[in-house]
């Protein structure tokens, strides 16, 4: 599900010099280190600025806003969801499936990129359609495409919905994380892959 820079053109001729990979990587780098020791609000182009010495114009020439600076340490370099389930079955699946959301929002300057687009979202509604839409309607047609592979080996249930799944793999995740009051523990993306696995797997014959 990554995705390149938001404002990046791969069509369109660069002009002038080409971009330093390492100026971007110290951008990300200085933009997760306050997300995950300040949070989204202490996040800004100025607060990047100040703590790895690159101008506010390189910043906004690679990034168009703050917001868009959050969605690519939120979303960019996740990769593609796991898909094992031809070769190791449908819980094989499903556990990779909850271990990979677990083990990505846990970390907590993503955590907090999270959730602070989600505060962007409902700020600027136009930005999800912008950044996010593509990226879910991109994650949703991975899983159909596992979920019906898995439906023709007859491994999951015929009536299983890949959209709802969907939303009960990452939506449960994301609220143990990232909203309960409740720590989660060394066996909550176990105890999660568990009951979604018994609501996909069809059981033997």
């Amino acid at each position: 599900m990554s995705q390149p820079s938001p404002v990046a053109d791969p069509g369109r001729p660069r002009r002038g010099r080409p971009r330093n990979p390492e100026t971007d990587a110290a951008i990300l780098a200085a933009a997760r280190h306050i997300l995950a020791t300040r949070g989204f609000d202490a996040l800004s182009i100025e607060a990047v600025a100040q703590a790895t010495g690159i101008s506010r114009v390189s910043i906004y020439r690679r990034w168009a806003s703050k917001a868009h600076l959050t969605s690519e340490i939120a979303n960019g370099g996740e990769g593609r969801l796991p898909d094992v389930i031809a070769e190791q079955g449908v819980e094989a699946e499903i556990r990779a499936l909850v271990r990979q959301l677990y083990d990505r929002y846990a970390e907590p300057a993503i955590g907090a990129a999270a959730i602070g687009m989600i505060v962007s979202y409902q700020r600027e509604p136009s930005l999800r359609e912008e950044l996010h839409s593509p990226l879910e309607s991109d994650a949703r047609a991975q899983l159909r495409s596992i979920v019906a592979r898995g439906k023709a080996l007859d491994l999951v249930r015929e009536e299983v919905d890949a959209d709802a799944l969907f939303d009960i793999a990452v939506g449960t995740t994301l609220f143990r994380l990232l909203v309960s009051t409740e720590a989660p523990g060394a066996s909550t993306a176990d105890a999660i892959a568990d009951i979604v696995l018994k609501g996909v797997a069809k059981a033997p014959a």
